[in-house]
């Protein structure tokens, strides 16, 4: 299994870095985590056919999380796909999704793929995805709305991403994450609705994480400085994520 940062900026977007979005691959088996900008364009550089996404995972409405979505599926009807595409998305912004599909007018192209919307409840746990091994879950962020971040287990490794959230107790309670993909919007000042590196630092219990790596980046945050204040132990289960850049699970 292998999860490929596709984006790692925070909503104001970076220099190098574009809106925070995930691809995880098992076994062929392609899942989007958020749709930012330029998908197509994305998935050609990792050498991905379009056609080989078979979901797509909303974890909330927020602009820097979904704009790509269209583009996406104007560039999968463009290359005649015709397997199904699923999207999860929260029950609450199902009617959303429906009338932005609507008003791109995606029911009079003639696309040859089914779009399914499987809804589920953001405010609960929910396993949504469950073949070759990999199981994944929502669960409710702390983000000031509707939001959720996701548990995936492989094998016997636990990999937790936290899509935009303020410190998470459903985080802490986890008993050992292997892998926490988590946002860092700020370095050491708090900022509402999101999480700094200080506060990962200070509120999740790091001893029982094996790699804690760092995404919703903004740009000339003082990161490495933070960084640089915790025992080498522990500094070395961070990573500053990059556009790109790929976890091998």
């Amino acid at each position: 299994m292998e999860i490929t940062m596709l984006g790692t900026a925070c909503a104001a977007a970076g220099v190098n870095r574009d809106n925070t979005s995930l691809l995880i691959e098992n076994d062929n088996d392609f899942i989007m985590v958020d749709v930012s900008g330029n998908p197509m364009g994305k998935l050609k550089k990792l050498h991905v056919n379009s056609h080989q996404i078979k979901d797509v995972i909303l974890t909330h409405f927020h602009i820097d999380h979904i704009y790509g979505l269209p583009s996406l599926l104007w560039g999968m009807w463009i290359e005649q796909r015709k397997q199904p595409l699923t999207i999860h998305c929260s029950s609450i912004n199902t009617e959303k999704l429906k009338k932005w599909l609507e008003l791109i007018d995606v029911e009079n192209w003639p696309i040859l793929f089914e779009i399914n919307i499987n809804d589920y409840d953001w405010e609960k746990e929910n396993k949504i995805i469950d073949r070759k091994g990999l199981s994944v879950s929502t669960f409710p962020a702390a983000h000031g709305e509707p939001n959720t971040g996701l548990n995936m287990i492989y094998g016997k490794k636990r990999i937790v991403y936290s899509s935009d959230t303020e410190p998470n107790d459903r985080i802490k309670d986890f008993e050992h994450i292997n892998f926490l993909i988590h946002e860092a919007t700020t370095a050491i000042e708090s900022s509402k609705a999101h999480t700094s590196l200080k506060e990962i630092i200070e509120q999740y219990p790091i001893n029982n994480i094996d790699n804690i790596i760092l995404v919703h980046l903004t740009d000339s945050e003082p990161y490495d400085e933070m960084l640089n204040t915790l025992p080498i132990d522990q500094k070395q289960k961070f990573q500053i994520a990059k556009d790109f850049m790929k976890v091998q699970i």
